[in-house]
């Protein structure tokens, strides 16, 4: 199974958040998402997300300031093949410190005024990573793939 981390630096009002214009893969090539890649082997999850954000963006998130709020995974990595899993993390800071590092640019954008050209699940997955319910264990939040057998006995 091929691990993926995908961080989201919001700002520290949570108003903002950096997103960074992907070149690659193709699927994904002009389109707006959070900071990430391949989890190296022998990385914790955190790990990962520290070094992908520095390598990234140029700031040095302590794993401890990377918080890991939602794990989407499939069976099929993009007409790869193989299963994949991707791990998000939320964390604050100034936002205004990020500095692109490769050829894919960082842009820093609204919460709430996404554009048009974002990764189509980020206006449903940002605020799931703000809710501090969902980061607090207040609840759990599952997705069912399937009915839920209690939902087919009360059809």
């Amino acid at each position: 199974m091929q691990q993926y981390v995908c961080g989201f630096f919001f700002s520290r009002e949570r108003t903002h958040v950096v997103l960074i214009r992907k070149n690659r893969p193709a699927w994904q090539a002009g389109k707006l998402n959070g900071v990430g890649g391949k989890v190296e082997a022998g990385e914790t999850f955190p790990q990962a997300m520290r070094r992908e954000f520095l390598e990234e963006a140029g700031v040095d998130v302590p794993e401890s300031g990377w918080q890991h709020v939602v794990t989407l995974s499939g069976a099929d990595d993009a007409g790869a093949g193989r299963a994949w899993a991707g791990h998000f993390f939320r964390a604050f800071g100034d936002v205004t410190r990020v500095r692109a590092m490769t050829d894919e640019a960082l842009e820093t954008h609204p919460v709430h005024a996404l554009p048009v050209e974002t990764i189509p699940n980020l206006r449903w997955l940002l605020p799931l990573l703000l809710d501090n319910d969902v980061t607090g264990h207040a609840y759990d939040v599952r997705v069912m793939t399937q009915p839920d057998p209690v939902e087919k006995t009360r059809s």
